[in-house]
């Protein structure tokens, strides 16, 4: 496996659909594992992935640990609350990034998964990174149409959507 060094991610503020105002900024373990693991406790049934988030505090927790060790991560917070994860972890090799991102149903249509994706996509270019992969639900069409926007594809639509985003 390669390891990677991850710049700093610098801070980004924007107002949301409904006018609050969201930070985007570099997750960090030690500080912030406790109010993630918060957020993916109260994450409803019916806005889980593929299985993800984890239903159990403790699935939910070595799912996070090991999202930290392995990858980079973003987070969205109003008012000291994470409303969003974005993190991206490396293929084998380094040169292609898996991305996953959650936004909490009680932040959901209000840009904010957008603004998540548009500065991690923005970050892994920066990185090096040649690609980024994710894989979606077929019926997650409100995502899909935002990673359509953002410039993903589909590549493999056969039981979920395999989708790619060259970053080159």
């Amino acid at each position: 496996m390669v390891q990677i060094q991850f710049p700093k991610f610098k801070p980004v503020v924007f107002k949301d659909r409904k006018g609050e105002v969201v930070l985007i900024r570099q997750y960090d373990h030690s500080k912030d594992r406790e109010n993630l693991i918060k957020m993916y406790e109260t994450f409803s049934p019916e806005n889980r992935c593929l299985g993800l988030p984890p239903s159990t505090r403790i699935a939910i927790e070595n799912w996070v640990d090991f999202l930290a060790e392995r990858g980079f991560a973003i987070v969205a917070e109003i008012d000291g609350r994470i409303a969003g994860h974005c993190v991206i972890v490396p293929t084998e090799d380094g040169s292609i990034a898996d991305l996953s991102i959650f936004v909490h149903q009680d932040y959901q249509d209000r840009g904010i998964g957008q603004e998540l994706l548009k500065n991690i996509i923005e970050y892994a270019r920066s990185v090096g990174f040649k690609g980024i992969t994710l894989i979606t639900e077929r019926s997650n069409r409100r995502a899909i149409h935002v990673y359509k926007k953002l410039g993903f594809r589909v590549v493999n639509p056969e039981y979920e959507y395999d989708m790619y985003l060259p970053l080159e």
